[in-house]
């Protein structure tokens, strides 16, 4: 598989994973919140982070901004990839933070314990919190950066959209 190719299946994965969190929230079941937690689609999206920020660690950006691109746009387009390649995984690492505090056991699996549910509901509360303002700063930069690149596919019409698209849809972007 091409970098490329890589690229491509982490960017969409990763946007469905984070998707998928913003739908779900631990709060959907009340009488049990470690219900509401899906651990592996957590576990899938810390493979899927740490792949990302494995590959910018060691080789950086994938990309470089556009000739087309103003000043400013040139300027702004690293600044936001770099801000996406690192913020992810601090909202996972503070996502797992969360949960390892929590007051009640979390199963991953359905079986296996990954915390004994030890945590006071102070910390866990102040960890939850901090998870989801980073979450939500996350999800401002995400829409920052789909808006960014669908200025750049129609109005600047540099087929922004074509580097990240599978091929399949090409013929209609």
């Amino acid at each position: 598989m091409t970098r490329r190719a890589l690229v491509k299946w982490l960017h969409w994965s990763t946007f469905g994973l984070i998707l998928y969190f913003f739908v779900v929230e631990p709060e959907s079941v009340p009488s049990d919140p470690a219900a509401g937690l899906d651990l592996h689609t957590g576990m899938v999206l810390v493979a899927v982070g740490l792949v990302w920020i494995l590959m910018y660690l060691a080789k950086g950006l994938t990309g470089h901004p556009g000739p087309k691109l103003p000043g400013w746009a040139k300027t702004f387009d690293p600044i936001g990839h770099k801000a996406l390649q690192i913020g992810v995984p601090v909202g996972i690492v503070s996502g797992a933070l969360a949960g390892l505090a929590a007051p009640f056991v979390i199963h991953a699996f359905g079986s296996v314990p990954i915390n004994q549910g030890f945590g006071g509901k102070g910390f866990h509360n102040f960890a939850q919190e901090v998870n989801e303002l980073l979450f939500d700063g996350l999800i401002l930069l995400i829409g920052l950066h789909i808006a960014f690149h669908l200025w750049r596919h129609f109005w600047l019409k540099d087929n922004a959209l074509r580097v990240v698209a599978p091929r399949i849809p090409h013929i209609h972007l």
